[in-house]
């Protein structure tokens, strides 16, 4: 597929807070430098929603899911996100590449892009960047060394996550109101029939030097008589992502040696 092809299919969009404007700075240069251009969406500040968007923030759920008092700034994130997949869904793009403005590249991303591309037929939702390793499991080899693969552990982190159509209606459909970060509610893609990919290995850094935005701090954690209930959940949720993936790699491979 060349350049031209791929920019007819693609969509690229840049999640940035009017107040960083030295941190798009450094994208424009980031994605410049291997070929791409992305349209911004501004950022949402979680601090300064107005009451009735929080009416989007299910509190009691993500307090027992995530075992933290909710995060103004992981409010604005994932609503960012959110906002971005509209974006994509109101354009004509094929696929929608939504970066967060701390997100780096390798120097062969547009090989790799095109690649995955290629192989959409396997995929809705691709991780790009991840703080873990996912344990992946290879389904298909791409260009550039890579490979698409299917996650059995989590990865977090979402500066680079490339949907389909589908997947970006469904989520936007089915991730309101928010329970979880953002990074951890689009992994459990198995819940809205969407197939969850990761790269192997991981292309894009989810440390790439600058500071997150988001305000983390241990504060918000709660003790650990009040987390039970969170370390239940993330139980179930690594037992359910390890059946549903090892599920979806049984098919790939019942499909690949049918006669």
């Amino acid at each position: 597929m060349p350049p031209a092809d791929l920019a007819s299919v693609l969509q690229t969009y840049l999640i940035n807070l009017d107040t960083s404007e030295d941190r798009l700075h450094v994208m424009y240069g980031r994605a410049r430098s291997v070929g791409l251009s992305f349209q911004r969406i501004p950022g949402i500040l979680g601090s300064d929603l107005p009451l009735e968007r929080l009416e989007e923030v299910d509190i009691a759920s993500y307090e027992k899911w995530h075992g933290k008092a909710l995060n103004p700034g992981e409010v604005g994130c994932y609503l960012s996100h959110i906002s971005a997949l509209r974006r994509f869904l109101a354009s004509g793009a094929e696929f929608g590449l939504i970066l967060e403005d701390d997100a780096n590249f390798p120097e062969n991303f547009q090989l790799l892009i095109h690649s995955i591309i290629a192989n959409s037929c396997c995929w809705d939702i691709v991780k790009l960047s991840s703080f873990h390793s996912g344990t992946p499991v290879n389904i298909i080899a791409l260009e550039a060394g890579y490979n698409l693969a299917v996650p059995l552990s989590r990865l977090n982190n979402s500066n680079s996550i490339l949907y389909n159509r589908v997947a970006a209606k469904r989520l936007v459909r089915e991730l309101l109101p928010m329970r979880l970060p953002f990074d951890h509610a689009v992994e459990r893609a198995w819940l809205y029939g969407l197939r969850f990919r990761s790269i192997n290995p991981i292309p894009c850094d989810a440390d790439t030097g600058m500071e997150s935005e988001i305000g983390y701090s241990y504060q918000l954690k709660f003790p650990v008589y009040r987390r039970l209930r969170c370390f239940l959940f993330r139980i179930r949720t690594e037992l359910m992502r390890i059946c549903c993936g090892l599920r979806e790699i049984f098919k790939i491979f019942v499909l690949r040696h049918r006669p």
